[in-house]
């Protein structure tokens, strides 16, 4: 038998996405659009989807076409989990030939579900609010198993949210039945489960019949008659985020929120999203592991072809980065850059910059009804990201005619710097000939906490590298990027701590002095260059008679994994 060191989930964590029809999404990858006029934009193409057939088993497909709806219904997305074993050292799926040979069986297998909303408990600091369902599912078991969700039985003070007798369903759960078969170059043996998201539906009680839009005077409809199923009196009927200082960001985020008449009451309306706790225990060799991992059901992603410039993976590195970083080549480093910045121009391209900077400003952040920017107190809304902004680039406007008469300037302006930054060669000449405005127009992130000093004044000068969320001026938006965009806290977005540093550092590698430039030439950093020097030194070793030019010789075996590059040829 195998020595077992440990059962894992993979992946660790996924997002499910709600949807209303019964065939979930196939699924995709992201890839650079092909085409000359596409100019390396990110583009989607189908992949290899697994199809659960009727006995719970699945069958590999490639779908010809994606398809995001089946009528007026979103297909939900619903992710696949499989289980892996570390054994001997090594990494791999666990499979059910794997564990018949070590002693296990699948009805030794047991799954825990748990799957929550909590969001309006968290407002009204009452757990009677929150909705949970929790099922037990043996690793024989194929069936698909519906998760009804329903709030904690009342006290002599709390009233359950969500009856037990009308529970909310949060989605279902599926074991994935095994077969000794591999087909499309997946193997059918290794143990899977899937997460299925509920339909995408808000519920609420009998009075959530309709409500009238406090701007255009229109009555509109809430919640459907067959959904008006909670508990009238529980605390989320009568939550208000008026003067309360513990109210999650954005605070305005729950129906009723805008509706002055009623104080801006909750309309004590739920939706269906959740999060879900995955746990297998297996039993193998006299002995029980346990794998566990985590979904997040979410609404559809209506740009799937847009990639934000912050992702889990670069979250969860900047909070928990390794020990030291491994050595990269400058090429390598200025490509890498070169995809921050298209999913940079990405985000961007899906932005309303007129209006969050129109609802990000005219909101005063102090006593005196303005907004503080640097070395300039008492600037006016109408100032912002104008010539008389000190952050303005009085040597390229881009605000003049003709972008100051499209309906969404601002917004134009934005599609028009980022686009050229989303090719590495226009990057790098920015960068190497920028180096001074690109340090004083991006944001800093803010800093780590060794970083921090000690004490601080709220009125303290800020640290042009690093941000100190004590600090006033730190807090406060202005035109520096991503400008007038709300971070969970509703203080100002900005790269995170390790992304900031990686472009600062590529920014100052970039910047050769004379003797360094001539000393760089002809080759360069940036992919297209470098590509065209290589193809006239094999011009110039044929010439000369050498077949094997010394710049080949040292980039042979040299690959480019993993890396997007961007130059346009």
């Amino acid at each position: 038998m195998a020595k077992i060191e440990e059962i894992f989930f993979l992946p660790p964590m996924a997002v499910a996405r709600l949807g209303g029809s019964d065939v979930p999404m196939a699924s995709f990858t992201w890839l650079e659009d092909p085409s000359l006029h596409g100019a390396g934009l990110t583009v989607i193409a189908p992949a290899i989807s697994l199809d659960v057939l009727a006995d719970g088993s699945v069958r590999p497909f490639l779908p010809a076409v994606l398809q995001f709806r089946d009528g007026n219904l979103l297909r939900p997305v619903a992710p696949f989990f499989e289980l892996w074993v570390r054994s001997d050292g090594e990494e791999q799926p666990l499979t059910l030939q794997f564990l018949t040979e070590n002693g296990g069986s699948l009805d030794a297998i047991q799954y825990s579900v748990v799957a929550a909303n909590r969001k309006a408990a968290r407002r009204t600091d009452d757990p009677a609010c929150a909705f949970s369902a929790s099922i037990q599912v043996r690793g024989d078991d194929h069936a698909k198993h519906d998760l009804l969700a329903s709030s904690p039985a009342s006290t002599a003070i709390d009233q359950p949210l969500v009856p037990a007798a009308t529970p909310i369903p949060l989605g279902s759960f599926q074991v994935i039945r095994p077969n000794s078969s591999v087909a499309m170059g997946v193997n059918l043996e290794v143990l899977r489960v899937r997460f299925i998201p509920a339909r995408g539906e808000v519920y609420g009680p009998k009075s959530a019949d309709s409500a009238t839009d406090p701007d255009t005077g229109r009555s509109f409809p809430l919640v459907p008659p067959e959904n008006r199923i909670l508990n009238s009196d529980a605390a989320w009927m009568h939550y208000t985020s008026n003067g309360r200082s513990d109210s999650p960001e954005p605070s305005d985020t729950y129906d009723g929120a805008d509706d002055n008449s009623r104080r801006n009451r909750s309309f004590g309306i739920v939706d269906d999203t959740c999060d879900v706790l995955l746990r297998a225990n297996v039993t193998i060799q006299n002995k029980t592991l346990v794998a566990t991992a985590r979904a997040f059901s979410a609404p559809p992603d209506f740009a799937p072809d847009r990639r934000p410039f912050c992702s889990l993976a670069e979250e969860l590195l900047d909070r928990d980065p390794p020990a030291r970083d491994s050595k990269e080549d400058p090429q390598d480093a200025l490509v890498r850059l070169g995809d921050l910045f298209q999913r940079v121009y990405e985000t961007a391209s899906l932005a309303n910059l007129d209006m969050m900077r129109s609802s990000t400003l005219i909101m005063p952040r102090s006593s005196e009804g303005t907004v503080n920017f640097p070395r300039m107190p008492s600037v006016t809304f109408p100032d912002t990201m104008s010539p008389k902004d000190p952050l303005f680039d009085k040597n390229d406007d881009l605000t003049s005619p003709p972008s100051s008469h499209d309906q969404l300037p601002y917004a134009s302006v934005a599609a028009q710097v980022h686009g050229p930054m989303a090719d590495t060669d226009d990057l790098e000449l920015f960068l190497r000939t920028s180096a001074p405005r690109v340090r004083s127009i991006i944001r800093p992130a803010y800093a780590r906490f060794k970083d921090l000093r000690a004490t601080v004044k709220t009125d303290d000068k800020p640290d042009p590298t690093q941000r100190d969320p004590r600090l006033l001026r730190d807090a406060e938006h202005d035109m520096r990027m991503p400008p007038y965009m709300r971070d969970s806290d509703a203080t100002p977005l900005s790269l995170n701590r390790r992304q900031y540093e990686f472009l600062m550092q590529t920014v100052e590698g970039l910047q050769l002095t004379g003797r360094d430039v001539r000393a760089a030439e002809p080759a360069s950093l940036s992919p297209t260059r470098d590509h065209r020097s290589r193809v006239l030194q094999r011009f110039s070793a044929k010439a000369s008679g050498s077949n094997k030019p010394a710049a080949a010789k040292a980039r042979k075996g040299k690959g480019r994994a993993n890396t997007r590059p961007k130059g346009r040829t």
